[in-house]
């Protein structure tokens, strides 16, 4: 109840947020633009955001095979592409939710499908770290075709752009280093940190306080990097991970490119790979999927290095919004309504059982 309450506050405010910034921007002006949108061009921007979905739910699904071979040949098919999309949907809706973006994913598919939880965590850790690294890969690239292409001089707000993905970059490399040649380190660390949960919290729930033991915490620890180990020897799916993952991502930034060339007003797209990544990764908004603070920053930017009218930016903005946040929480949604909803495994006709005298229940049954 404590975790659903906080999601409705956290929406509320972001809500509040947003509509604060269009009062200010001007209703009737944003309207104005959204007025004029081709809805083929738009409607383009939603297909992609499905296909990149796809895309990385791929990914995960071919390094899953290659930690638990048992259980690779079983995930797959509608029932695991709806548990994937179930805890991106947690992502999406709690606040700082992609923080723990691998553990609601993997705990929906280890749910949903035969794969062990410690290998769907391992696997999603692994394609959490190709996707950071498969976005940043493209800011890189949309950097160097936007530094190329423009003839004007480096602005202090792209030279805040241009440190925001630099710090990025160091920190979220340094943090994949750390986590995977400095094992004893993190290992000690979550051995503190169970610790201060099972002093605090275990006071009162006597299944965390047994959870967060230190010789169960320290058997799961292994269980985790041993499959962490295993989704990163197989160097052909990684590889494999990681074309889907940059594809994913791909396909994920076209919607802000369809959406402001829907309203006439198009933003170049290498624009677009170097500037969103970034302010992903900067944002550190506590709120569900970074609403209000994100939509400012990106809306401030397009006016800056782009040049439109705030009112056309805002219009541009919310659109790509719809499509790349709002629909992404109403496909997690009706996934997470189904995968819960949906029977597992339905049971088989009742066999007879047998009575005292030899004649079955069902035909006692009938007798009656």
């Amino acid at each position: 109840m404590r975790r659903l309450l906080r999601v409705v506050l956290g929406f509320a405010l972001a809500l509040l947020a947003v509509g604060g910034f269009l009062w200010i921007v001007g209703p009737r002006q944003v309207l104005a633009e959204l007025a004029g949108v081709e809805p083929v061009t738009y409607a383009a921007g939603f297909l992609a955001v499905v296909a990149a979905f796809y895309c990385w739910s791929e990914a995960l699904r071919r390094l899953l095979a290659g930690v638990d071979g048992d259980a690779g040949g079983e995930v797959g098919g509608p029932r695991y592409r709806a548990a994937f999309m179930s805890g991106e949907f947690a992502k999406q809706v709690v606040p700082m939710g992609h923080s723990g973006g691998p553990v609601f994913v993997s705990y929906a598919v280890s749910r949903e499908t035969d794969a062990p939880y410690e290998a769907a965590l391992a696997a999603a850790t692994v394609v959490e770290l190709v996707n950071i690294g498969a976005s940043m890969a493209l800011a890189g690239a949309g950097l160097g075709i936007v530094l190329l292409t423009s003839d004007g001089p480096i602005t202090p707000l792209f030279a805040a752009l241009l440190v925001g993905f630099a710090v990025a970059v160091v920190a979220l490399g340094g943090a994949a280093l750390l986590v995977y040649s400095r094992r004893a380190l993190v290992e000690r660390l979550v051995l503190r940190a169970a610790g201060v949960g099972r002093a605090t919290v275990g006071r009162f729930s006597a299944r965390a306080r047994d959870a967060l033991e230190p010789g169960r915490v320290a058997a799961t620890f292994g269980t985790y990097y041993a499959a962490f180990d295993r989704a990163l020897a197989d160097r052909t799916q990684v590889r494999r991970a990681a074309v889907f993952s940059i594809l994913g991502w791909a396909l994920f930034l076209a919607p802000m490119y369809t959406s402001f060339r829907a309203i006439g007003e198009p933003v170049p797209y290498a624009l677009v790979c170097f500037v969103v990544p970034v302010l992903s990764l900067v944002n550190v908004v506590p709120l569900p999927g970074g609403l209000g603070g994100f939509e400012v920053a990106l809306a401030a930017v397009v006016v800056a290095l782009v040049g439109l009218e705030l009112p056309a930016a805002t219009a541009g903005v919310f659109l790509y919004r719809l499509s790349n946040y709002w629909f992404v929480v109403l496909l997690g949604g009706l996934a997470t309504a189904w995968v819960s909803a949906r029977v597992a495994d339905a049971p088989g006709p009742l066999a007879p059982t047998s009575e005292p005298d030899g004649s079955s229940a069902e035909s006692t049954a009938d007798s009656k």
